[in-house]
């Protein structure tokens, strides 16, 4: 195999692992009520994580073996970003769990809205540029501020995830889908607005 090609075939080999490890771990999460313990829950979201992020890092992680850094390290700093908001995501999961409909509906909705603003824009271009960065940073450093950067950009759509149901494959995939298009496609920049009306959608759906 190419050089420049075992980085990314190496990213999504993890993300097809995560993505089995997520569905075995959700299907011991099933019986519970809630998000479960802590400890499980963070697993899963380790997991998570790993299995939606993975494939849309793949173009920054090759930039940053192109440009000399390591793009294994620039991907653990960006990974470890995205572990240590696995506290704050219990928390929210637990909040939404067993507060009714329209709480969740609500989440939904601030996620919807979120797409749209000045914040989102700005954060999604740079997640989609990340060179600057890489020349600035280390790569552990960069890694770490790409993460920044990129929840940003996705955290009102991991908080949809979390009131669509953390438990389900299903939304997790579709999630994973939006994430992708926004950050790796050519109209990813344009991607917003649909998401954020496909958001809309599920917030009515979750009432009805």
């Amino acid at each position: 195999m190419p050089r420049t090609l075992r980085l990314p075939a190496a990213l999504v080999a993890f993300a097809l692992g995560a993505w089995i490890a997520a569905a075995l771990l959700m299907r011991g999460m099933a019986s519970m009520d809630g998000p479960g313990p802590v400890g499980s829950f963070l697993w899963l979201w380790i997991a998570m994580t790993a299995a939606m992020m993975l494939p849309s890092i793949v173009p920054a992680a090759s930039l940053a073996a192109s440009v000399g850094r390591s793009g294994g390290v620039f991907v653990t700093g960006y990974l470890a970003l995205w572990v240590a908001t696995g506290v704050l995501a219990f928390e929210a999961a637990r909040g939404l769990m067993g507060t009714g409909r329209w709480l969740g509906a609500g989440a939904i909705l601030a996620a919807a809205a979120y797409q749209l603003s000045p914040l989102k824009d700005a954060c999604l271009r740079r997640c989609r540029s990340p060179l600057g960065v890489l020349v600035r940073r280390g790569a552990f450093a960069a890694g770490l501020e790409h993460g920044v950067v990129c929840l940003g950009c996705c955290w009102a759509l991991m908080l949809a995830l979390l009131a669509l149901g953390i438990g389900s494959m299903f939304w997790m995939a579709l999630v994973a889908a939006a994430i992708f298009i926004e950050k790796v496609t050519t109209f990813g920049t344009r991607a917003a607005p649909p998401v954020a009306f496909a958001l809309l959608g599920a917030a009515v759906w979750i009432v009805l």
